[in-house]
């Protein structure tokens, strides 16, 4: 495991069964309006959807089922949360055998027990308006 990294490997949900969906809010895609990176050792991730409990991302780095890791994820408008996340699952991509789809939950942070829902909730209202440009789009 990778310095910085953590897991105390909590208890996961016995309703993980394949292809069932595991979800308690729904997600919101992002289309590339979220910039997202581990907090260490600082690497870019491509955040694909956001929810209330979760998010799912794109990476070169296969997640460990249970692993935590602290992220920093940013909005456009600035918005800014550092959340501690559980992952879920780590799937290679067909597509692309450099690439994996991970899901992870948002669990309570290490130093405050709480999870930052207030600013993930901002972060999310952010992202759900359909006119916000995404990170590649220019201004017209």
């Amino acid at each position: 495991m990778a310095s910085g990294w953590y897991s105390d490997k909590p208890t996961i949900p016995a309703v993980q069964q394949a292809g069932r969906e595991r979800r308690r809010d729904e997600r919101v895609d992002v289309l590339m309006r979220v910039k997202g990176e581990l907090v260490r050792p600082d690497t870019p991730i491509l955040v694909h959807d956001l929810s209330r409990s979760g998010f799912a991302v794109l990476s070169q780095v296969a997640f460990s089922s249970g692993q935590q890791l602290d992220f920093r994820l940013t909005g456009e408008d600035g918005t800014t949360v550092t959340v501690t996340a559980q992952a879920i699952h780590s799937e290679q991509m067909p597509s692309n055998q450099g690439l994996y789809m991970s899901g992870f939950m948002f669990v309570p942070g290490r130093l405050t027990g709480l999870v930052p829902q207030a600013l993930i909730d901002r972060l999310i209202a952010t992202v759900a308006d359909p006119g916000t440009q995404c990170f590649f789009e220019r201004p017209t």
